[in-house]
């Protein structure tokens, strides 16, 4: 479990430190504060072997697919390349730092791939070439034993052509090579928009039904849904979909109609059981919760996070939210859960830190503490 973190130059985050992390750490601030950024930086320093995550966190905020010229910049403070992005973190595994280094440097040559015949028989005329970009982004960890591993990522364009009237196709990929990182926590990026991907949370909930844990997310959904009687996976033109049953209901309804509060429930369920031993990041974590749920729901995940071994971060706008988070909090967890409000004064960064007591008082008083 992290207890603390430093980044510096990522995206509008020149330099920002937490100490004193706790299993369930919430974060708030003012628009453009960086709390997005914080979690984006968590994801990457959770896996520092995947330099292609650098481009994935740039989709979780709906941009499109980069280009030649732009790719990997904007995760870089004021997109300058020239400051390399660091994030390291302490944590319970020993008093040594883990440190992430995040940099660009030219890369040169264009690679031509050409396959043989055998394997493409009935293409006539296939010929295949990948055209590569002018840089590639350099993950650099250091284990804090000594240990040092480097993977690397570039912008790759594949061009497929057939003879005769049949155009051309181009699809542009993140490329990358990758040195192994051992015995890495796994880690989950939710949203604040939950899109589903039917297969992916088709296969996450078929894991859980073969340890036979199913029934806990029954319990857990039901804090929204009480009408809810089961899960269960139906094909719907052979693509597995998660159905509800529910009482008075005769026909099972997939879970996509069932609204954005239930599908964010099995969201974080999943991702909590999925990151056990890990990190779950979540954007946002009152979107889609009902408002008079939204203690419940928040108790239900502290306790599911000292469970499943997770520890959890979650950013949020909502005063409300944090009443009900902080009313929710059991005398077993208080000790487990802080709160930081990231201010931005010009151009620096001030983070402040809040165990209960000072929340409750700044509660108390009505303050201004998003």
């Amino acid at each position: 479990m992290l207890t603390s973190v430093t980044i510096e130059n990522f995206r509008n985050l020149d330099c920002l430190t937490l100490e004193r992390l706790g299993r369930v750490t919430l974060i708030g601030g003012q628009n453009g504060s960086g709390k997005t950024a914080l979690l984006e930086a968590l994801f990457l320093f959770s896996g520092p072997d995947l330099p292609e995550l650098s481009e994935r966190v740039n989709a979780f905020r709906g941009l499109p697919p980069p280009g030649r010229e732009h790719v990997f910049r904007s995760i870089f403070n004021e997109y300058d390349t020239a400051k390399p992005i660091r994030i390291s973190a302490c944590g319970d595994w020993d008093d040594k730092p883990r440190t992430l280094d995040i940099s660009v440097q030219e890369r040169r040559g264009i690679v031509a791939i050409h396959p043989d015949a055998g394997e493409n028989r009935g293409l006539m005329g296939f010929t295949r070439s990948q055209m590569e970009g002018d840089h590639e982004i350099v993950f650099k960890y250091s284990h804090g034993d000594g240990a040092e591993f480097t993977s690397r990522a570039w912008w790759g364009a594949e061009e497929i052509s057939f003879a005769g009237p049949t155009p051309s196709v181009v699809t542009q990929n993140i490329l990358q090579e990758s040195q192994r990182v051992p015995n890495k926590a796994k880690s989950v990026f939710m949203p604040p928009i939950q899109r589903i991907d039917s297969q992916s949370i088709a296969s996450q909930f078929g894991e859980l039904q073969l340890e036979g844990e199913e029934g806990k997310a029954l319990d857990f959904i039901r804090l929204l849904e009480p009408r809810l009687q089961g899960l269960t996976l139906i094909p719907l033109n052979d693509v597995p979909i998660i159905h509800a049953r529910l009482k008075g209901v005769n026909r099972p309804i997939p879970i996509q109609l069932m609204g954005e509060g239930l599908n964010r429930m099995l969201g974080l369920f999943l991702a909590m059981n999925d990151a056990r031993g890990g990190l779950v990041l979540i954007d946002e974590i009152e979107n889609g919760l009902y408002a008079p749920y939204q203690g419940e729901v928040f108790a239900s995940l502290v306790r599911l996070a000292a469970v499943s071994d997770v520890q959890m971060f979650a950013t949020t706008h909502s005063y409300e939210f944090l009443e009900r988070a902080h009313n929710s909090i059991a005398e077993d967890f208080e000790n487990d859960i802080v709160y930081y409000r990231i201010d931005r004064g010009g151009s620096h960064l001030r983070s402040v830190r809040f165990d209960r007591k000072r929340l409750e008082t700044a509660l108390h008083y009505n303050m201004e503490i998003r």
